[in-house]
């Protein structure tokens, strides 16, 4: 069962680079069969293999040779093991909130990589994110198999994301977060509720500080540059949702 599990999430991470080489472009989200970005062929069944193809091809088009990006492969590898996570963490879900939350990691993960690619937060995604997480609520309050974050906690947290985040962006206009931010930040505090929003963040502004600080080092960016953080958020968002309870306990919030 394992192997499926993460062959699912493999195909689906396939399913995920397509999307995020798509829509930056404008283009449809079913706009025809995947083809090679420099050579413009069209790509057989065989070149789409999630993983498999990939290592077999080394990297490269099998047309024209050219370099296929390694997020294809990080992409595909991350969403099978995120799949694998979700299926064994929340084994006793019904099958149905398994899906629905292996969807929500689906979409993060195309709004984060996204993101850090172009700098752009696909708000179509936001708002699917969004659905999902009414549809995930709605579950557990049919079949009431473990304790959620009321009403009233969902709201807080919502406001919470928006204060924090917002707050930034309203107060430097835009400069220190882009609105995309204070989406992603509203919805995830919709669904983590208070106080697991604010684990979220500081995990966010934590991993953000950090990556930013490797890339100094290592030449890659400058003291000024811009690091996108939607993609700290998402990561901080799914953090506290897996060990949020815990990491309050530590700190005896």
């Amino acid at each position: 069962m394992t192997i499926w599990i993460f062959v699912l999430g493999a195909m689906m991470g396939s399913a995920a680079n397509a999307l995020i080489d798509r829509l930056p472009r404008g283009e449809k989200w079913g706009a025809g069969r995947s083809h090679c970005d420099k050579c413009g062929r069209k790509l057989e069944w065989y070149d789409l293999i999630p993983v498999v193809s990939w290592l077999a091809l080394r990297g490269r088009c099998r047309y024209c040779h050219s370099p296929i990006p390694y997020r294809n492969l990080v992409v595909e590898v991350l969403m099978g093991v995120g799949f694998l996570l979700i299926f064994n963490q929340f084994s006793n879900f019904q099958i149905f909130q398994t899906l629905v939350l292996m969807g929500i990691f689906w979409v993060t993960t195309i709004i984060a990589v996204m993101d850090w690619e172009t700098k752009l937060v696909s708000e179509a995604m936001v708002v699917v994110w969004g659905l999902l997480i009414l549809i995930f609520n709605f579950q557990f309050s049919i079949f009431n198999q473990l304790l959620i974050n009321n009403f009233q906690n969902n709201v807080l947290g919502l406001l919470t994301g928006l204060f924090l985040i917002g707050g930034l962006w309203a107060v430097s206009r835009g400069k220190a977060m882009g609105f995309g931010d204070v989406e992603i930040a509203a919805v995830a505090g919709w669904w983590l509720g208070w106080p697991a929003i604010g684990v979220a963040i500081w995990i966010a502004f934590v991993s953000g500080a950090a990556a930013g600080l490797v890339k100094i080092v290592l030449g890659k960016a400058k003291m000024k540059s811009e690091i996108p953080f939607g993609p700290f958020l998402v990561f901080g968002t799914w953090a506290a949702f897996f060990w949020g309870e815990r990491l309050l306990k530590i700190f005896n919030f």
